[in-house]
C-alpha cells in the first residue's frame, strides 16, 4: 500500500522533529524555526486527510439550508440568490473548485444570517439557529490534534 500525503507529511515531520531538530544547537536561531516548520507539517498533515470531505459536507448543508430558506419572504435579490444556490451542481472534488465553492456560499451565508438575525418570525430565528449551529460545527471540524509535549 501506498502511504498517503498525510502519512507522508506526518513521516517528514517525524524527521525534523526527532533528527533534524534536536541537531541544531538550542541558542540558534534555526531550532526554533525547525520546531515551527514541523508543529506546521503536523498540522498539514490533519488538514489534507479531511479538507476536501470537510468543504464538501458543509457546501452541503448550506445549500440544504439556502433552499429551504428561499421560500420565506425575503428580499428578491437574496431570495434569488439562495434559491440558486439551494440547487447549484455537484462541484468537483478539487480543493480548489470547493474552495471556490464554499468561499461563494459562506459570503451568501454571511448574508442570510446579516437578514434573518433580527428577525422575529419562527421561520427566521429557525434559520438563525441553523446558521449558528453549521458555523459551530465548522470550528469543530477544524480542531487539530495536538501531541502531548
Amino acid at each position: 500500500m501506498k502511504p498517503g500525503i498525510d502519512q507522508q507529511l506526518m513521516a517528514m515531520t517525524a524527521v525534523l522533529a526527532t533528527k533534524i531538530a534536536p541537531a541544531i544547537p538550542e541558542d540558534n536561531y534555526a531550532a526554533g524555526d525547525a520546531a515551527m516548520v514541523a508543529a506546521v507539517l503536523m498540522m498539514l498533515a490533519q488538514e489534507v486527510d479531511r479538507r476536501a470531505d470537510t468543504l464538501w459536507r458543509e457546501i452541503r448543508a448550506m445549500r440544504s439550508l439556502f433552499g429551504e430558506v428561499a421560500l420565506h419572504p425575503l428580499p428578491k435579490g437574496l431570495q434569488g440568490a439562495l434559491a440558486e444556490a439551494g440547487q447549484g451542481a455537484e462541484p468537483s472534488l478539487r480543493i480548489s473548485a470547493l474552495e471556490a465553492q464554499h468561499g461563494d456560499l459562506s459570503n451568501l451565508l454571511i448574508a442570510l444570517h446579516a437578514h434573518v438575525e433580527g428577525l422575529s418570525e419562527v421561520w427566521a430565528q429557525d434559520a438563525n439557529r441553523r446558521i449558528w449551529a453549521l458555523l459551530d460545527q465548522a470550528a469543530q471540524d477544524r480542531l487539530l490534534v495536538m501531541p502531548d509535549a
